[in-house]
């Protein structure tokens, strides 16, 4: 049984994080941070570590674009830094990076820069071998470490009854996604069975979906077209579940305790699966085209 004194040191236990990569693989990083005894000083891109501290309590956000931050990369590193960073690194209890290998340029400065903390290197891709959810590679990486984590935590499940099914017909790869055609076809059909239904598009979906198709999303099926994580988070608040496919946003809704369906098709949700306390996997039996599943099924397994 841990003493008054150890969960005490624990609760002191000051924490780095350093995660910069793609939106779901952030996410992902979630359920680690959940985990973590005592202060997190989260380092990632500013936005995400805000709207990160609005969902997870503890949480300090940096910016790790900023210049002291990005040198860590550089070979001698930053040669002087502002006394807020140079006390952020001298009062470090743990260092957790998944942007350094712990043999190249980043890992030694940060060590001599930080000579007192306990540095943990997560390599956010599983190996080829690892056959289990990606969450636990990241707790297997840590523990072996020497890292001390609690046992895992599941955020509440949240929904406003009132608001309407966010849907999200975007992904990161195109083979990812679900026939556009076939989103409009379940918007249709909720529609008619009385939800109400609020469509979101991305940068990528303005980038890249033709203009036809760009235009009925936005004039005719009512699409909101959102620029930044703030904003997309500030969105799913207001609504009663969240529909897409496998996805940053989708991981997103996923940790925010929101019923969410995720589709899946040519990624492996044993491993990729969003994580959160109402999620509801839609998956061939094998590894498929998106194609695979049809707008019934969908419609069954809505919230």
């Amino acid at each position: 049984m841990m003493t008054q004194r150890q969960r005490q040191t624990e609760a002191n236990t000051m924490n780095l994080l350093f995660h910069y990569g793609a939106l779901g693989d952030f996410i992902l990083t979630l359920p680690l941070i959940r985990r973590l005894t005592g202060p997190i000083t989260l380092l990632t891109t500013w936005q995400r570590g805000a709207v990160a501290g609005r969902m997870i309590d503890g949480i300090t956000p940096m910016d790790i674009q900023m210049w002291e931050f990005m040198r860590l990369h550089s070979e001698g590193g930053p040669t002087s830094v502002s006394p807020a960073v140079g006390e952020l690194f001298e009062t470090a209890d743990n260092i957790i990076s998944l942007v350094s290998s712990g043999k190249d340029d980043w890992a030694i400065n940060v060590a001599r820069l930080s000579p007192q903390a306990k540095c943990i290197y997560i390599d956010p891709r599983p190996a080829e071998d690892f056959t289990n959810h990606i969450t636990n590679w990241h707790a297997q990486q840590a523990q072996q470490q020497g890292l001390d984590l609690a046992p895992p935590k599941q955020p509440d499940t949240y929904a406003n009854p009132d608001g309407p099914i966010v849907i999200h017909p975007g992904s990161g790869s195109p083979t990812k996604c679900w026939p556009a055609k076939r989103f409009e076809e379940l918007i249709d059909k909720l529609m008619k069975n009385g939800r109400a239904v609020l469509p979101l598009l991305g940068e990528t979906e303005v980038e890249h979906w033709p203009a036809d198709r760009l235009e009925r999303w936005r004039d005719q099926l009512g699409a909101r077209i959102l620029e930044s994580i703030d904003q997309l988070h500030a969105t799913l608040l207001d609504a009663s579940a969240f529909i897409g496919n496998d996805s940053g946003p989708t991981h997103l809704a996923a940790q925010m305790g929101l019923p969410t369906v995720a589709f899946f098709g040519p990624t492996n949700p044993t491993m990729w699966a969003p994580v959160g306390p109402a999620v509801t996997i839609l998956a061939p039996p094998a590894p498929a085209e998106m194609n695979w599943l049809d707008v019934q099924t969908v419609t069954d397994a809505c919230p």
